[in-house]
């Protein structure tokens, strides 16, 4: 990793540590499978992989972060090219959205500004 990448990688962790305290849940649309990341990086900057899924055709992995600048770190840290970002208004483990088939989940995807996302 080069000295210029360990020093973004650095300023979106600091600024994400001062983020508020509670979490919500991301769906980061994704042009190829993710691979877990690993715990310390997970612990670092405090993101839960959830699940990934695949909703028509498209990848997504699931995530629980404080807010989007966390999901954007998480973006950055693991290299992902991503297509697109979008908020949970439920929990996708939750009593509601669990008993769906994972298709019938994509209308609670609420599209939300990415500055890491490619389109």
């Amino acid at each position: 990793m080069g000295l210029k990448k360990i020093i973004q990688t650095a300023l979106l962790v600091s600024l994400v540590a001062a983020g508020g305290a509670s979490a919500d849940q991301f769906a980061v649309q994704t042009t190829e499978p993710v691979v877990a990341a690993s715990d310390q990086l997970l612990e670092i900057l405090r993101v839960h992989e959830v699940e990934t899924v695949e909703i028509d055709g498209a990848k997504f992995i699931i995530l629980d972060a404080r807010d989007e600048g966390y999901v954007e770190a998480y973006i950055f840290a693991m290299n992902i090219d991503a297509k697109g970002l979008y908020r949970l208004n439920e929990d996708w483990n939750g009593a509601g959205l669990s008993s769906l088939p994972v298709e019938a989940r994509q209308p609670f995807l609420h599209k939300t500004f990415c500055e890491g996302c490619s389109s």
